[in-house]
């Protein structure tokens, strides 16, 4: 048996699996909700510590998280203050002066991401205004601050080294998107500027496939993880776990389901810049770098259920509730919910949008009230992924790997996917892919592995229903109404 470890460090819980690389197969995950930066050593370390026991010691360790997120450091390494996440929404008139000074399609040919409030590089030009202290001088002449992602932050506390990966820079804002294979190796010097930055204080920038470097002694360490274990930034969440279910080449796609909800579509080549930019989303390129793609997101998936739960069923049995979900089968699509609670990111971006219902949920019962909102998020999921295949060419993607826990955990949900895509579905069953591709990426790295596998999927049979088509009609024509808020 060959093991390695993933972390895996995301919105709402930061994960750590053990991982049999042969496979694959997850030995063990231990989870804690994400720590604020100054106490991610210690429960980092209280994580490995919990999984280690389940197999061999680690060869390597592998480290993903989300994007758009990090914290100031001194110069000293000691994280200044909290997590400023990319849901944060703190920096709206930094990036729209951002867009005016550099101009938002100039921006986005650059580098393949949308000037909005959630990119560090407005996220750094508003700590300029609010806070000049934490990226600049502080005890004394020379004393400069430096910036860590939340997976560059875990990184420094294995290694001593401050240093991400492409994908998670090229979420900045100030990462240039350079060519399939060809991709720069550090941040931009003039994009930095911009917002009164140096390259020397913000990470630097590993090439595809190059690792970190080795643990170094403390509490993890401590808690059993070998001095000199090699440590590789493995990336973005998203990008990773898509590598992960075995979405390697064009044409091929992955839906990731979690707080929030992600499709990538691998393509041949980069398409003209200002169509994919007016549709909301990204340009970016796989976690190997060999490949361009295009990533699409919605706040609303996990977080809609939510909502809705706690909006309409607060006090059900949420067990019981989805079983009653399941139970209703494959009934007609004549009511809907547009999914919205925290606006539209794509297509067609609406930041008023909000929830509303397309039909008539009167007098349905609440498991028909929430089987409605999912039937909406899976035709969200829908139009994101034909919006992406327009945007390369008009072929809808060959296959479709679904992840993510929700989607093990909610049969109904799936089944809608299923039901209403225009594509072939496959689950991928694994409840953590981004922490267990995160420890495969590891073993590929330092040569352990040939060739790594992907993680175990099955098809998802779909059941489609007469009216099916005309529901999705139905969900984008009323998403396309202008907003009231």
């Amino acid at each position: 048996m060959l093991t390695a470890l993933g972390v895996d460090v995301g919105t709402t819980n930061t994960k750590v699996a053990l991982v049999d690389v042969t496979g694959p197969r997850v030995l063990a995950v231990a989870s804690a909700p994400t720590p604020p930066p100054r106490h991610a050593a210690d429960v980092l370390a209280g994580l490995v510590a919990r999984v280690l026991p389940a197999g061999p010691a680690p060869v390597a360790v592998g480290i993903a998280s989300m994007a758009e997120t990090g914290v100031p450091l001194g110069p000293d390494g000691t994280p200044r203050g909290d997590w400023l996440r990319w849901d944060g929404h703190r920096a709206g008139v930094e990036a729209d002066a951002l867009a005016a000074r550099i101009g938002r399609a100039d921006l986005f040919a650059a580098t393949g991401v949308r000037t909005s409030a959630k990119i560090p590089l407005a996220t750094w030009e508003w700590l300029r205004t609010h806070d000049a202290e934490a990226l600049h001088t502080r005890g004394g002449a020379g004393a400069v601050g430096r910036w860590a992602g939340a997976a560059d932050l875990v990184g420094l506390l294995l290694t001593g080294r401050l240093a991400t990966d492409h994908t998670l820079a090229g979420r900045t804002g100030a990462y240039r998107l350079g060519r399939p294979g060809d991709l720069p190796t550090a941040f931009d010097a003039d994009l930095l500027a911009e917002v009164g930055l140096r390259p020397s204080q913000v990470p630097e920038v590993l090439a595809p496939g190059e690792l970190l470097g080795g643990v170094v002694d403390g509490r993890s360490t401590a808690a059993g993880l070998a001095r000199g274990t090699p440590v590789t930034v493995a990336g973005h969440d998203h990008p990773v776990g898509t590598w992960a279910a075995g979405v390697r080449r064009p044409g091929e796609a992955a839906d990731s389901v979690g707080t929030a909800e992600a499709v990538c579509t691998l393509i041949d080549g980069d398409p003209d810049p200002e169509p994919v930019r007016t549709a909301g989303m990204s340009l970016v390129r796989t976690v190997t770098g060999e490949h361009a793609a295009l990533l699409a997101g919605s706040s609303s998936a996990g977080a809609a259920v939510a909502w809705w739960l706690r909006t309409y069923a607060p006090d059900a049995d949420l067990t019981a509730l989805m079983a009653e979900v399941v139970a209703l089968g494959d009934v007609p699509l004549d009511v809907l919910v547009l999914p919205y609670v925290a606006g539209r990111q794509t297509p067609a971006p609406d930041p008023a949008a909000t929830p509303s219902v397309v039909g008539d949920l009167s007098g349905r019962t609440p498991a028909e009230g929430l089987h409605a909102l999912l039937a909406g998020l899976a035709l969200q999921a829908r139009w994101m992924l034909e919006e992406q295949g327009r945007l390369a060419g008009g072929a809808a993607p060959s296959s479709v790997a679904v992840l993510g826990g929700p989607m093990s955990a909610n049969p109904a949900w799936l089944r809608l996917k299923a039901r209403v895509g225009s594509s072939p579905l496959r689950l991928v069953a694994e409840r953590e892919p981004v922490a267990a591709g995160a420890a495969l990426l590891a073993a590929l790295r330092t040569g352990a592995l040939d060739d790594a596998p992907a993680l175990a999927s099955q098809p998802v049979v779909a059941v489609r229903r007469t009216g099916d088509e005309q529901a999705f009609a139905r969900f984008v024509d009323a998403a396309l109404l202008p907003s009231t808020a």
